[in-house]
Parts: structure tokens; sequence; C-alpha cells
């Protein structure tokens, strides 16, 4: 018997792939921050991309790397300053921050992890870093952060 019954199952990471895209570009179009760091991502990739494809369309190969590391310059030099993923999850509120530590200590028992195994900093860390190796488990805890910050 498990000490923490698990909600729901871990998912299946193809199963529902509509639902979750659906979800994640709900969330992108709903949080302004969001929305800012993946249109200002989206830009510097698409400079970073296109000066290596001129790049090694004249010249071949090392006009692709020159081109490419040219394109990610300019990129870097036109873009807005923006906050990734992590520095979003750093300013959580204080509730949000318990919330997403609840999420993710479910997570953790619903793949098998014994609730003794999370009770402190170091088991924490361990019993994350031993289930963080299975692709569901990472799949449930970026879906929990997401959930946090969409929140």
């Amino acid at each position: 018997m498990d000490d923490y019954p698990a909600a729901d199952p871990i998912p299946d990471p193809v199963e529902g792939y509509d639902a979750r895209y659906t979800t994640l570009m709900d969330f992108l179009s709903t949080s302004k921050e969001m929305k800012q760091t993946a249109t200002s991502s989206f830009k510097q990739a698409l400079f970073a991309g296109s000066g290596a494809m001129a790049g090694g369309m004249v010249f071949g190969p090392l006009g692709g790397l020159i081109g490419g590391v040219a394109g990610s310059l300019i990129g870097y030099v036109r873009s807005s300053d923006y906050d990734g993923v992590m520095v979003h999850l750093c300013k959580l509120d204080p509730n949000s921050k318990k919330e997403l530590l609840t999420r993710v200590g479910q997570v953790l028992v619903a793949a098998g992890a014994a609730t003794k195994g999370i009770d402190t900093n170091i088991n924490f860390r361990d019993t994350l870093l031993t289930y963080a190796s299975q692709q569901g488990v990472r799949d449930n805890l970026w879906n929990a952060c997401m959930d946090s910050l969409h929140e």
C-alpha cells in the first residue's frame, strides 16, 4: 500500500498531446511575462538560424558557422530584456511556492517515492534526482512548474 495515494496516474507523455499543447498556448497567451520570454527567445532563434542559413548558402559549412554566430550576436543586440522560466519561478509568492512544492511532492510520491524520502532537504534532493531520471516524472515536474507560473 502506498504511503500517499496518487490523485492521478502519471500520464503517458504521448497521450494527451493536444490537451498539453492547448494548455501551453493558453498559458503563453495569458501570461505577459512568459509571452515576452517566448517572443524574445523566438526572435533570437530566428536571427541565429537565418544567419546560419545565409552564411551556409553563400560560403558553405564555414559560412554557416560564421553566419550563425553573427546572427546570434545580432539577435542578442536586438532582443528586449526578458527573464527565463527559472527567474519567474524564483519570483513566485510564498503561497505559490508552497503549492508548487506540494505538487512536486505529489509527483514524486506518485512515481513511487516514500513520503519519508521527501521530508528533509537532503532526502528531497536525492529523491528528486533519482525519480527525475524517468521521462514521465520529468514531464510532470515541468507541468507542475508551468502550472505554478500560470496561477
